[in-house]
């Protein structure tokens, strides 16, 4: 791409898909293994994606069977476990290491090349979302936020700087989120322990997909930034437990 049409596009940042209006000290990263002492072969990959849809597959059934609030909240919360499970201990990691391109959209860990916005998609698809991965893919970042969650679910943040902004999201608990920034969009991981990581596709740095500590992200950057998180919705997980899929709304590219 030409440096003047990359840069286009680039600035169009949060720009569009919806109607909007102007918007208004960590711990330590949890101890896991390095990527480059993680294999991931393709067929070891999605056989371990198999057996978490399988699982999901059973729990989704256990979720029909119940027949009290009580009883689905329950199914719910297991739900929420078993997709950011899916998500710590096999989708992240395989991802990590992959380059980043800006038109890069591999559907395999480290085979090609992805691109920020393709990362969060793929990573969700491979978790067992049903959704148009290349059409999200290609929104802004408020964008896709506000197809994957609701309004209750975000919060915005304008001109906070990067520890304050940390801080804040910290504060809104444990729990995966989507975050939108005026040119990237990412993962924010909060662990239980305070600590919260990034997990994206980096266009900076190793220029790879990472994960990073939110406080010491060069990427993280931004005037503007906007976070749902996903992981409280239950909307969000019941659509991902039954396997229901996801229709894009507001779209400014289509496929």
């Amino acid at each position: 791409m030409k440096i003047n049409a990359l840069a286009a596009l680039l600035l169009a940042g949060l720009r569009g898909c919806f109607a909007q209006t102007a918007a208004p000290d960590s711990a330590a990263q949890s101890p896991r293994p390095a990527a480059a002492s993680i294999t991931y072969s393709g067929p070891a990959y999605r056989a371990t994606l198999r057996r978490f849809t399988a699982r999901r597959l059973r729990l989704a059934a256990r979720y029909r069977q119940a027949t009290t609030r009580a009883a689905r909240t329950a199914r719910l919360a297991e739900a929420r476990q078993l997709l950011l499970t899916a998500l710590d201990s096999t989708v992240f990691p395989a991802w990590e290491g992959t380059p980043w391109a800006f038109y890069g959209t591999t559907w395999e860990p480290r085979r090609g090349s992805i691109a920020c916005g393709y990362f969060v998609t793929t990573s969700l698809h491979d978790a067992g979302l049903r959704l148009q991965r290349t059409v999200l893919a290609k929104q802004t970042s408020e964008c896709i936020i506000k197809n994957l969650t609701s309004e209750a679910h975000i919060t915005r943040y304008w001109g906070v700087d990067r520890a304050g902004f940390v801080r804040q999201v910290r504060a809104l608990g444990p729990g995966l989120y989507v975050l939108g920034l005026d040119y990237h969009v990412a993962f924010l991981r909060v662990r239980d322990g305070g600590a919260v990581q990034m997990v994206h596709s980096s266009y900076v740095g190793p220029g790879t997909v990472v994960r990073e500590a939110a406080e010491s992200s060069a990427a993280i950057f931004s005037k503007y930034r906007v976070v749902g998180k996903v992981s409280d919705d239950d909307a969000f997980l019941r659509r991902w437990l039954l396997g229901e899929a996801l229709a894009v709304h507001g779209a400014t590219v289509k496929e």
